[in-house]
């Protein structure tokens, strides 16, 4: 029997796989904020290929607790907001979102069985 693949949801520094954007991302930053983004990637340790699937960034003041929904924050709107692409993007893609939600609001999972690899794009 052939195993469901899996997807999650997770926060990342943008750069945080390089450490030049890492660099770029700090100085480029204004009045402290880093762009921040949600990457959707197989469950597990974090590996370092392209296998990931990126949203679109968004500003996050440094040393915010990214887990407080309290408003106002100015960039929980716009986080939210790519959060929903992200999750757009990969419903197109043939991905179920699981009804479970991890340890952060954004803690999503996917699975997508494998005789939808076919119609992948």
């Amino acid at each position: 029997m052939v195993e469901n693949e899996k997807l999650e949801i997770h926060l990342e520094e943008l750069g945080q796989r390089s450490w030049w954007k890492a660099l770029l991302n700090t100085v480029s930053g204004t009045y402290g904020s880093a762009q921040f983004r949600f990457v959707a990637r197989p469950p597990g340790a974090d590996d370092p290929t392209k296998t990931h699937l990126d949203g679109a960034t968004f500003p996050v003041m440094r040393f915010q607790d990214l887990n407080n929904l309290t408003e106002p924050n100015a960039w929980l709107d716009t986080a939210r907001a790519r959060l929903r692409e992200l999750d757009e993007q990969l419903d197109e893609d043939g991905w179920q979102r699981n009804a479970e939600v991890g340890r952060h609001w954004w803690s999503l999972s996917y699975t997508r069985a494998p005789a939808d690899l076919s119609t992948r794009s």
